[in-house]
């Protein structure tokens, strides 16, 4: 149950890190496609092309795009810094979907737990009327 946990709060923040890049690159996208600036940022990556060619590598050096969402992924990553143990318990916290797989997948694995006989190799202790009555009441659930 604790490594489900586990797995439903790095799912959580795996989500937010993706939420965050995927926003910043949504954002610089549009500034891209916009016709007030999208020629200013063609012209950059051109010339930033001119000169990869030149140098005869590519370091996308003059490039505009990648400064712009460096610049917005750090002002999102602003918000993070700083946060309390009990704010970042909040941010990774499981959602009531999460709660309620968690909640089911204990119940499931407490019932079949229960069910079970207990794993006994000794010959004589399976052969008391005890455990045999422990068995038959146990496999009948």
């Amino acid at each position: 149950m604790l490594k489900q946990i586990e797995n439903f709060e790095l799912s959580n923040l795996k989500a937010n890190m993706k939420e965050i890049a995927f926003g910043s690159l949504d954002k610089i996208l549009k500034q891209v496609e916009d016709p007030a600036t999208n020629s200013e940022i063609k012209e950059s990556a051109f010339q930033s092309a001119l000169l990869g060619i030149s140098k005869g590598t590519m370091t996308y050096e003059n490039d505009s795009i990648l400064p712009m969402i460096e610049a917005e992924m750090q002002e999102r990553l602003q918000k993070f810094q700083g946060l309390t143990a009990e704010e970042e318990s909040k941010l990774l916290a499981l959602t009531d979907d999460q709660k309620i797989i968690v909640a089911d997948n204990d119940r499931k694995l407490k019932n079949e737990f229960l069910v079970q006989a207990p794993a006994i190799s000794h010959g004589v202790v399976k052969m008391t009327d005890k455990y045999k009555a422990y068995v038959s009441m146990v496999s009948s659930k």
